[in-house]
């Protein structure tokens, strides 16, 4: 029996579709955790130069409405969500600790906070490796 009249057989005809379906939803699935893991670098990539050029700058209230606005001009569109969800919540974090800053607060309460998200973050990359 050749393959011409193989395939003319419903049972090898649906079958076929099957296997073919399993494989483009496996590729495709895999085309999707591949953007992720780029577009998590590019997050780590951007984070990292922020913090960069924060070292670099000289001290005082601009230098972190500075770092705070470039973390968030950070692209996170194709990045997994927990990247997202960790980056926001650094960002929200070092966001309270300023205000608190410049409203003459302490900014203690919000050091545990900011230590914490950075780390999830941190995780929350490594994780996309």
């Amino acid at each position: 029996m050749n393959v011409k009249n193989l395939f003319k057989r419903k049972p090898v005809q649906i079958a076929y579709c099957v296997v073919c379906s399993i494989f483009i939803v496996y590729f495709v699935h895999g085309f999707v955790d591949l953007v992720h893991q780029a577009h998590a670098r590019y997050v780590e990539e951007d984070f990292a130069a922020a913090v960069d050029k924060l070292e670099k700058s000289p001290p005082g209230i601009p230098r972190v409405e500075t770092f705070i606005a470039n973390l968030k001009a950070i692209d996170t569109t194709y990045a997994p969500a927990d990247v997202k969800q960790a980056l926001h919540d650094y960002i929200s974090a070092l966001q309270k600790s300023f205000d608190a800053l410049k409203a003459g607060r302490d900014t203690k309460p919000y050091d545990k906070a900011i230590a914490e998200a950075r780390q999830r973050l941190i995780k929350s990359v490594e994780k996309c490796e």
